[in-house]
């Protein structure tokens, strides 16, 4: 052994030393990946969410790195109850603006409600202010408020969007609010539709019309005083009398376009036309509106969306929207899956006639 050549040695030394660091980086490769990918987790310290794992496809149930310990200004929450409404649908497509440039893999939800497992309060948590679609979640508490003990999270989910969409429009939106004005609801069997009965009844509107193209439906609406079947050609009938503010659920622009150039406005006031939602598959108004209407008409035309309102607006308005909606029934139908029933559930026959609320915690 003496005779051993020490160039040797000294080879088999950085060999081994090259073999070790060679292991080291692929140790270290492998820990970044367990803590960067949703695919590859760690067992020890992992949880269950739904992501869009492919654009235009249900989320997919799979298991996500947990959460790191949450912020001085954060809250550590469980999960109770989320709903997939249109918006949530539109994002999990990659449709909606707030999604066009997210990098797969993410989480499509807006809000919902969770639960401080140390304290037991429960929160409804703003639009966009976390991933929801998840087992917990960490929340800025600027984003979150506190719910009435005893408050059922699957209505408040179900219930926020378009409840909240309304009460927005009409508070904050419509110009002069609603309270005694005759309001116009465009798809009014709509689940927002049905909502913006209740909800414009609640801030003074004297007068409710509610159109929609199934009279059986529409006969069901609760909360309306006059019912107007949207056939072709599109036209308000005289008899409805002057209207102050339409608020549009379809988004039809030949709809529109007729009902703005038949309605009746009063007299000194311009007639408030918003369009809320957009789920017709027809031209936008402003494609088929002849030009000299809003030259001749006293139109106000507006929408709504994300940039529409404040972050003090919503803080100003969330908790009479929170108080309302405990205080009135569910005027559709809703069916719960757990998380885990994601995929399945997510374009089921139910979808087509109820709203989903997925409940992460059950």
């Amino acid at each position: 052994m003496g005779d051993q050549d020490p160039t040797q040695d000294r080879t088999k030394l950085r060999g081994r030393l090259k073999d070790t660091l060679k292991a080291t980086f692929a140790l270290k490769s492998i820990h970044d990946l367990y803590r960067k990918s949703p695919f590859l987790v760690d067992p020890d310290h992992a949880m269950k969410a739904a992501l869009v794992t492919a654009r235009g496809k249900p989320p997919q149930y799979i298991s996500i790195p947990d959460l790191p310990p949450p912020t001085p200004t954060q809250v550590q929450l469980k999960v109770l109850a989320t709903s997939v409404t249109r918006v949530v649908r539109s994002r999990a497509a990659g449709a909606h603006s707030t999604a066009f440039k997210a990098p797969l893999p993410y989480d499509p939800s807006v809000d919902g409600v969770a639960r401080d497992e140390i304290t037991g309060d429960m929160y409804f948590i703003t639009q966009l202010a976390a991933p929801l679609f998840a087992e917990r979640t960490n929340v800025d508490l600027r984003h979150v408020i506190r719910l009435d003990e005893g408050t059922d999270p699957v209505k408040v989910a179900a219930l926020a969007n378009p409840v909240s969409c309304n009460w927005m429009t009409l508070r904050c939106r419509v110009i002069g609010g609603c309270q005694g004005r005759t309001v116009l609801i465009i798809g009014a069997t709509t689940a927002s539709g049905r909502c913006a009965a209740t909800v414009a009844r609640s801030l003074g509107a004297t007068r409710i019309i509610g159109m929609s193209r199934n009279e059986e439906t529409l006969a069901a609406v609760e909360g309306l005083d006059d019912r107007v079947v949207l056939r072709e050609p599109f036209a308000l009938p005289p008899s409805v009398g002057p209207v102050h503010i339409v608020l549009d659920y379809i988004g039809s622009g030949p709809a529109a376009s007729g009902i703005l150039q038949t309605a009746q406005s009063v007299y000194g006031e311009n007639l408030q036309y918003v369009q809320v939602g957009n789920i017709a598959n027809r031209p936008h108004m402003f494609d088929v509106m002849p030009t000299y209407l809003i030259n001749h008409r006293p139109l106000c035309i507006l929408g709504i969306g994300v940039g529409c309102f404040t972050v003090e607006d919503w803080r100003r308005e969330l908790p009479e929207i929170m108080k309302m909606i405990s205080h009135m029934h569910i005027p559709f139908p809703i069916f719960t899956v757990p998380l885990s029933g994601v995929a399945s559930a997510w374009e089921s026959e139910d979808t087509l006639t109820k709203r989903l609320v997925l409940m992460p915690g059950a």
